[in-house]
């Protein structure tokens, strides 16, 4: 009776929808293989008209990726996060969480933040955050996943990429753990990956546009490595992966690491989490006033300072400058007390003395060092920049003088005592170069036509006016220091 009813009912097929399946999958190994290959191949540039070339060569090849596989994101969506909240909170609740006098509110330039319904005194107790509503790495290591990772170097290496490609698994499973915390993350973000190549252009002359390309090409060679790796590989969890991986899917899966993951400390090992709630808290200068107690097994939040009830809550993410702001979290603060600029500097090869500077450097470690840091604050030179401009500036005789004294420790210092060691006239060049340096620099910053009209945009302004504010504090500082500097009269 069996057999008669599956000859009734056969398992219906559509030869022609499988065949066309099969020709796109066809067209997009080709492209991803070409993606692989082109983003495999170029290491670091030399000239960035190369890099951007570069980049839009893969742009040109994930437009084409990205129109093949948007049949393959029709993952049915669960409305706009506000409408989840409810369901979200009422989740965190029943599994512990403490957050009695905050909830979630909406806020202009923040979208989602955390307010204050009560009063809180700076040091109180915000909100407690159990384990088991976290999303680790180490809950990865436990699942189906743990086949993969087990014979992959790169997940085995890079916890947040693994904690991506779980979370994909996750947000399309309908009987996931932990999908109120997924239903109420953002559909998209304001990361570079997101960045069309106009507004990408639009960095220059910022040294994040490099950093950006970078970035960029890195996760689409990361996306065409695992697309090979479900392809190829025959373990059961690539079969669910692979029918939902694609590059808008990892791209938002990244961008969700890269703008929520924390590290915390769970017995003797540090993993990378994500902590529902606490990452609803946007970042304001401060000191860290979030920690895990490992006795509770949870997270806790403390206050940085008063909130009143109605204001909206902050945490400080850490003393991180701008570009690292802009670059993974896809904001700037505009007050960022630990802002720098990152300088691109090295010996050319075309320098007759290149050999014996490269030498002092070395033995300072600064030989590999390729951008060096101006700060913001009332000291804007780093001890390496120091180091390498008082090096990049010295004759045969100081280098060969300096190159015989051991480790030359008092090239990297700015105290009194070094400084005399190094002598007025050694930093009067150095200083003079770095001033010019930094004239030019700031020259080629230009004022943007528009005011900007998209969130990117408007990141990118602010970004712009960092780093012209960096290089103006420095400016101030060399011009104010050079004719301190008294030059020594040299024989004749």
């Amino acid at each position: 009776m069996g057999r008669k009813s599956h000859s009734k009912h056969p398992n219906k097929k559509n030869p022609a929808k499988d065949n066309r399946n099969n020709i796109i999958r066809k067209e997009l190994a080709i492209l991803v293989d070409k993606l692989l290959k082109l983003t495999s191949v170029f290491q670091a540039a030399t000239h960035t008209s190369k890099s951007w070339d570069h980049h839009l060569e893969i742009n040109a090849i994930l437009k084409e990726i990205v129109n093949i596989e948007t049949p393959f994101n029709s993952k049915a969506k669960s409305g706009p996060r506000q409408k989840n909240i409810d369901v979200y909170l009422k989740w965190l609740k029943e599994n512990g969480a403490q957050f009695e006098g905050v909830e979630i509110g909406e806020y202009e330039d923040y979208e989602l933040g955390l307010k204050a319904v009560n009063n809180f005194k700076e040091g109180s107790l915000l909100l407690t955050v159990p384990t088991n509503v976290m999303m680790t790495e180490q809950n990865a290591r436990e699942s189906n996943l743990a086949a993969f990772i087990n014979v992959d170097p790169l997940l085995q290496n890079m916890p947040n990429i693994t904690l991506a490609l779980f979370l994909l698994l996750e947000k399309n499973k309908d009987d996931s753990v932990w999908k109120p915390y997924i239903d109420v993350l953002p559909d998209k973000y304001s990361t570079i990956l997101y960045f069309t190549t106009d507004e990408l252009l639009e960095l220059k002359p910022s040294p994040v546009f490099e950093s950006a390309l970078k970035l960029y090409r890195s996760i689409a060679r990361q996306y065409a490595y695992f697309y090979n790796k479900m392809h190829t590989l025959d373990l059961p969890v690539l079969e669910n992966l692979k029918d939902i991986f694609t590059f808008e899917s990892y791209r938002w899966a990244v961008s969700t690491v890269m703008t929520r993951q924390n590290n915390i400390q769970l017995g003797k090992s540090e993993i990378t989490a994500f902590i529902p709630l606490w990452d609803m808290c946007n970042h304001e200068h401060g000191k860290i006033t979030t920690d895990f107690n490992n006795e509770l097994n949870r997270g806790e939040c403390y206050a940085l300072r008063d909130f009143k009830a109605g204001e909206q809550i902050f945490i400080f993410y850490g003393a991180r400058p701008n570009a690292d702001l802009f670059l993974h979290n896809g904001f700037v603060y505009p007050n960022n007390q630990h802002d720098s600029l990152s300088l691109p500097l090295g010996v050319s090869s075309s320098d007759p003395l290149r050999e014996t500077k490269v030498s002092l450097l070395t033995m300072l470690g600064l030989s590999a060092v390729t951008h060096y840091s101006i700060y913001r604050g009332d000291c804007p030179i780093s001890p390496e920049l120091l180091a390498f401009i008082r090096i990049f500036n010295m004759n045969q005789d100081e280098l060969t003088k300096w190159s015989s004294q051991g480790l030359p420790g008092d090239l990297v210092s700015s105290d009194k005592s070094s400084s005399a060691a190094v002598g007025a006239d050694i930093d009067r060049r150095a200083y003079t170069y770095l001033l010019t340096r930094c004239k030019l620099i700031k020259a080629s910053y230009k004022k943007m036509e528009k005011e900007p009209v998209t969130l990117h945009r408007n990141n990118i302004k602010l970004l712009k006016e960092c780093e012209v504010q960096i290089l103006d504090r420095a400016i101030k500082y060399l011009e104010g220091t050079l004719p301190t500097l008294t030059v020594c009269d040299r024989p004749t």
